[in-house]
C-alpha cells in the first residue's frame, strides 16, 4: 500500500457526536483542556481575570493592547513608547476582537481567548485529523499520527533535571520543546494557532484542486495563505516554500508540469510579508520590535545544534525511515518538503524570532515517523508493537505538558505575571479610563502591561518587546518605588518622563513601595487610593510630551549609585 494512501477505513467504525468515533472525540477533549489547562482553573475561581494566560501572559496582554486600538481606531501603535502614536498596524484577528469589544460589549480581557480559543481548538483538530487520515493507513496508524500531531511534547528538560541538569541548559531544552509543542499555540497564542494549522488545510486543498482544476477551491487555498502570513510570517513563509518546492521537485524527478494557476499562492502569501518588512523598515516602533526580538537579542536563547537534536530525535529518528520509499504523489512530496522549509525559514537572517519557525513541525514529522515504522519502513525494521507504541506515546504526550503546566501554575501562585487583579487595581485602571484629563502613565512593568488596554493610556513601559531601554527603565523604577532615589532626581526623572499620572499596581515584592507624595512633593497634585493599588495625580509640566526628554544616558545617570 502506498506511504500517502488515503484513509477511507478510519469512517467504517460506528460514528459518534459529529461524526467523531470514541478515539477522535477523546483527541479533541485533550485539545480543549490543553488549552483550557491555565485559564479554565483562573475561570473557576471566580475572580477578576486580566486575560493574561499560558507560561508568559505579557504576549497576551499585549494583544489586549493592541485589541483596544483596533477598538477605538482601526489601526494600531506602540503604547509603550511615550511617544505620539504612527498608527500604522493592521491585523485582521485584533480587527475582529477589537469590533466585538466594541460593537457588542464584550469585555476587553475576554476578547481575545473567549473568541479564538474555541476557533484554534476546531482548526487544530479538524487540521490534523484531515491531515493524517490522508497520509496514513487506518485506523490506528492514522490514530497514532494524530496524537504524536497535536500532543507531541518531547520531555528532554524533565528528564535531564532528574539528573541534575543545569538551569540554563533546562531552560533552553524548555523553550526549544515548547515552541515544537502544538499545547503551548492553544494556551495563550491561539490565532497563532490557527495559522500553523491552516497550512495543512491549505496543502490538502490545494492537492485537490489541483487535480481537479477547481479554481475556486484554489482561490480559497490562496486566500488562505494571504491570512496565514498575515498572522504569522513564518508559517507563512513556509507554506510558499513547500507550495513553490513541491512544484518544481516533481516538474523536475517526474515531469510532471506545474500547475501555473497555483502561483496565486506565493503571490498572495508574500503580499503581508512585503507589509511586515515595510513597517520594520519604516516604523520606529517596529524597528525596535524586530531589534528586540532578533536571534542574538537574549544571550540565554541558545538553540545550539546538538539541543535542538535531543529535542527533535524522538520523531527525527523514525521519521528519516519515512524517506525510505519514494513520494508516489503531490503530498507525499509536499511532506517530506515541509521540514526542509521550516530550517530554511528558521536559519535565513532576516525577520524577527525565527524561533517560531518550528511550530507546526510536528504534522510533518508525525506523518514521516508513522510511514517510517508502517508502510514505508525497510523490511530490516521490525513493525511495531502496541505494548511499546503505547509507552512511547505515553511519554511523548504527558510529562511534558505536566512539567510546563506546574511551571504556569507557579507563576500563577506567585503573581509574577498579572493574571488576575489586585484589589482595587481594576477600580485604579476604570478611573483612569474615564478621567477626561489626556495625559501617560508612569508605571512600572507589572501595572504597565495593563495601562493600555484597562486604561486606554500611553504607559512607561510594559512588554520587553515594545519598550525602549526596558531594562533602564525597569531600573529607574524600582530605585523611585523600593530605593532611595532623593527627591531632586526623583522630580527631574518624572518630569521627564513626560507621565501626568503614576500608576502603582498590588505586584508583591520583598517590601512595600514608598509614598510618593513626600518625594514628588509640588509635582503630585492629588493621590487617590484603590485597594492596594495608588494613582497618583501629577501636575502638567512643559515635558508633558513624549519621553525623548529622559535620553538612555539620563537614565544611566539615575542608576549610578
Amino acid at each position: 500500500m502506498s506511504a500517502t494512501a488515503s484513509a477511507p477505513g478510519v469512517g467504517s467504525r460506528p460514528r459518534r457526536l459529529f461524526g467523531l468515533d470514541w478515539f477522535e472525540m477523546l483527541v479533541l477533549l485533550g485539545c480543549v483542556a490543553t488549552s483550557f489547562a491555565v485559564i479554565g482553573p483562573l475561570l473557576a475561581t471566580g475572580r477578576h481575570l486580566t486575560g493574561g494566560d499560558g507560561l508568559y501572559p505579557v504576549d497576551q496582554l499585549q494583544y489586549l493592547s493592541w485589541i483596544r486600538q483596533a477598538a477605538d481606531h482601526g489601526l494600531i501603535a506602540n503604547r509603550w513608547d511615550m511617544a505620539p502614536d504612527t498608527r500604522v498596524f493592521l491585523h485582521p484577528a485584533w480587527l475582529i476582537s477589537g469590533g466585538a469589544a466594541h460593537w457588542l460589549g464584550l469585555p476587553i480581557e475576554f476578547s481575545n481567548f473567549a473568541i479564538w480559543k474555541p476557533v484554534s481548538i476546531l482548526v487544530a483538530f479538524i487540521a490534523c485529523r484531515q491531515y493524517t487520515r490522508r497520509m496514513l493507513k487506518p485506523v490506528w496508524p492514522a490514530r497514532v499520527g494524530l496524537v504524536l500531531a497535536l500532543f507531541t511534547l518531547v520531555p528532554a528538560s524533565t528528564v535531564l533535571g532528574f539528573f541534575g541538569a543545569g538551569s540554563n541548559l533546562r531552560y533552553n531544552l524548555d523553550f526549544i520543546t515548547s515552541e515544537m509543542w502544538p499545547g503551548q499555540q492553544l494556551i495563550g497564542y491561539e490565532v497563532g494557532a490557527i495559522a500553523v494549522f491552516l497550512v495543512p488545510l491549505i496543502l490538502l486543498g490545494l492537492e485537490r484542486s489541483r487535480g481537479t482544476a477547481r479554481v475556486g477551491l484554489l482561490a480559497v487555498c490562496s486566500a488562505g495563505a494571504l491570512l496565514v502570513t498575515w498572522l504569522q510570517p513564518w508559517q507563512g513563509a513556509e507554506l510558499v516554500i513547500i507550495v513553490c518546492a513541491t512544484e518544481l521537485w516533481r516538474w523536475w524527478r517526474n515531469n510532471e508540469r506545474p500547475w501555473l494557476p497555483m502561483l496565486a499562492v506565493p503571490v498572495l502569501g508574500t503580499l503581508p510579508a512585503i507589509y511586515y518588512f515595510v513597517l520594520e523598515q519604516t516604523d520606529p516602533a517596529w524597528q525596535l520590535y524586530g531589534k528586540e526580538n532578533s536571534a542574538t537579542a537574549n544571550p540565554i536563547w541558545d538553540w545550539s545544534w546538538w539541543a535542538v537534536a535531543i529535542c527533535l530525535l524522538p520523531l527525527a529518528l523514525p521519521a528519516l525511515l519515512g524517506l525510505w520509499r519514494k513520494a508516489s504523489d503531490w503530498q507525499g512530496t509536499a511532506v517530506r518538503i515541509w521540514p526542509i522549509a521550516v530550517a530554511f525559514v528558521y536559519l535565513q537572517p532576516s525577520g524577527t524570532f525565527p524561533f517560531h519557525a518550528v511550530q507546526g513541525l510536528s504534522i510533518p514529522l508525525a506523518v514521516l515517523a508513522v510511514q517510517g515504522l508502517t508502510t514505508n519502513r525497510p523490511s530490516r525494521v521490525p513493525a511495531p508493537r502496541w505494548w511499546w507504541v503505547v509507552p512511547a506515546l505515553l511519554i511523548l504526550a504527558i510529562p511534558g505538558p505536566i512539567h510546563r503546566l506546574r511551571m504556569a501554575k507557579t507563576n500563577v501562585d506567585t503573581r509574577l505575571f498579572p493574571y488576575e487583579f489586585g484589589p482595587g487595581e481594576r477600580e485604579a485602571l476604570d478611573w483612569l479610563n474615564s478621567e477626561p484629563t489626556p495625559g501617560a502613565v508612569l508605571a512600572e512593568a507589572y501595572g504597565g502591561l495593563l495601562v493600555p488596554a484597562f486604561a486606554g493610556r500611553e504607559a512607561y513601559m510594559g512588554t520587553p518587546s515594545l519598550t525602549r531601554d526596558y531594562k533602564l527603565r525597569q531600573g529607574a523604577m524600582f530605585i523611585l518605588l523600593y530605593g532611595n532615589m532623593k527627591p531632586t532626581a526623583a522630580r527631574e526623572f518624572v518630569r521627564a518622563s513626560g507621565a501626568r499620572f503614576i500608576f502603582l499596581s498590588c505586584q508583591p515584592g520583598e517590601r512595600p513601595q514608598r509614598d510618593l507624595s513626600p518625594v514628588l512633593g509640588p509635582l503630585v497634585q492629588r493621590k487617590l487610593a484603590f485597594g492596594c493599588s495608588r494613582v497618583y495625580v501629577l501636575k502638567p509640566t512643559p515635558a508633558s510630551r513624549k519621553l525623548q526628554t529622559a535620553s538612555g544616558r539620563t537614565l544611566e545617570q539615575l542608576l549610578k549609585p
